[in-house]
């Protein structure tokens, strides 16, 4: 009896290698990494915008009970000082001109390096 030959040729094989599977799980970490970095960032944005929203608040309203006195009180008793609102600390200054009053309000925000400084000047005519 004759022995059948052998074929040289592959079979071809269904399914994936382990090298295949580990390249895809790899890939996917790397893409699931990136999304979580990006809404970690997206997140503190929108926290910062916050504090800034508060920090804005803070000081308009410090500018204006400060322009709502005349230049006599101004002069007076409400030069300098400083306060702390909602985290948020500020401390102004009344400065004296010719026939004006310039106020500045520094503005110091949690987690924030950079000090925030709002400016006004009016007009003295009493």
């Amino acid at each position: 009896m004759k022995q059948p030959a052998v074929s040289t040729a592959r079979r071809t094989r269904d399914g994936v290698t382990l090298v295949e599977i580990l390249v895809a799980v790899l890939m996917l970490t790397v893409a699931v990494g990136g999304l979580l970095s990006s809404s970690a960032a997206v997140a503190n944005q929108m926290g910062g915008g916050v504090r800034q929203t508060v920090a804005a608040g803070v000081a308009q309203a410090r500018l204006d009970s400060l322009t709502s006195l005349s230049c006599a009180q101004l002069a007076a008793g409400a030069a300098t000082g400083n306060s702390t609102t909602r985290g948020v600390k500020e401390s102004w200054t009344v400065t004296d001109g010719r026939n004006i009053k310039t106020i500045a309000v520094n503005i110091q925000i949690p987690r924030r390096t950079k000090t925030l400084v709002y400016s006004m000047v009016i007009p003295c005519r009493d």
